[in-house]
């Protein structure tokens, strides 16, 4: 008769034991590591959404201060022309008073005149433009 021989399976208990707490160990660390890097890519999704959204108003910072620059200058160039025609509005006024202080004097000369004409011998010496009567005497202005 022959007799087969089969061979008993091998069994380490406590190396099977250690393998397989070991494994689930493994398993374990595996779940926690994905579930960090699930957190930590939502919270780099995140940033990155933060990021583009003030890199936008950043950016549109960027240009309101731009066409802030622009209007300044355009409104300094424009207070510069009307501080320019401000002082030549201030000059022609100027001129204007001394044309008209020379108006009243040629006035007040050619009336002065007249009455030289027509009076010859009456002294005008005392007469001045800038002299007025009152309380019945001839007086300078204040």
């Amino acid at each position: 008769m022959d007799k087969q021989l089969s061979n008993p399976p091998l069994s380490f208990p406590q190396f099977d034991n250690a393998l397989e707490k070991e494994y689930q160990d493994s398993v374990k660390d595996v779940e926690k590591f994905k579930h960090k890097a699930t957190a930590y890519e939502e919270r780099v999704e995140g940033l990155l959404k933060e990021k583009a959204v003030l890199e936008k108003t950043i950016a549109d910072a960027e240009k309101e201060k731009s066409d802030w620059q622009v209007e300044k200058g355009e409104l300094e160039t424009q207070n510069a022309k009307l501080r320019d025609d401000l002082k030549k509005s201030q000059d022609e006024v100027e001129d204007g008073k001394m044309a008209l202080g020379g108006f009243f004097e040629d006035g007040f000369q050619r009336a002065k005149s007249q009455v030289a004409y027509f009076y010859p011998d009456l002294d005008l010496s005392s007469l001045d433009s800038l002299k007025f009567v009152q309380d019945s005497e001839l007086v300078e202005e204040p």
